[in-house]
């Protein structure tokens, strides 16, 4: 299985598949065809969930993000949680390029789970446009969940 991918204010950090140089890919350009600044290749789309680290990178992503981004709400001592990441790592590969999965550790960005009024978890919110469309809660595969945000 993929790992997450990493973040940081500005952007998601790829990885060329040609020549392995780290590439920054701004949040506002997820939806477009990225290019690789050292060899010039094609980057593909983030296709494993997006590690938030920061409160304002999960601002700025959901901000700035052209494209859907559905964010799973999630800690380490959440057994469902633990259950649930396999199947979120499915779902973000199979929506690449057509959806941003991120996930937020609600341990290490309370202030986030907070002003969201996350009350249980694992908790997931779809934002387009920058804004929240819709909510949903608990274990599910990853094609119940994309059928979820593509009804949105």
């Amino acid at each position: 299985m993929k790992t997450s991918l990493r973040s940081d204010d500005r952007g998601v950090i790829l990885s060329c598949p040609a020549c392995g140089t780290t590439n920054r890919v701004a949040y506002s350009r997820l939806g477009d065809q990225g290019r690789c600044g050292t060899c010039k290749a094609d980057l593909p789309p983030p296709s494993s969930p997006v590690e938030i680290a920061a409160q304002q990178s999960f601002a700025n992503l959901v901000a700035q993000s052209s494209l859907p981004v559905i964010v799973d709400f999630w800690a380490d001592w959440c057994g469902p949680c633990q259950m649930m990441a396999p199947e979120f790592a499915k779902a973000a590969a199979q929506a690449a390029g057509q959806m941003i999965l991120a996930k937020v550790n609600t341990e290490q960005l309370p202030q986030v789970s907070a002003t969201l009024r996350i009350q249980g978890i694992p908790a997931f919110i779809l934002f387009k446009n920058g804004r929240e469309a819709a909510r949903t809660a608990g274990f599910q595969p990853a094609a119940q969940l994309l059928r979820w945000a593509g009804s949105v």
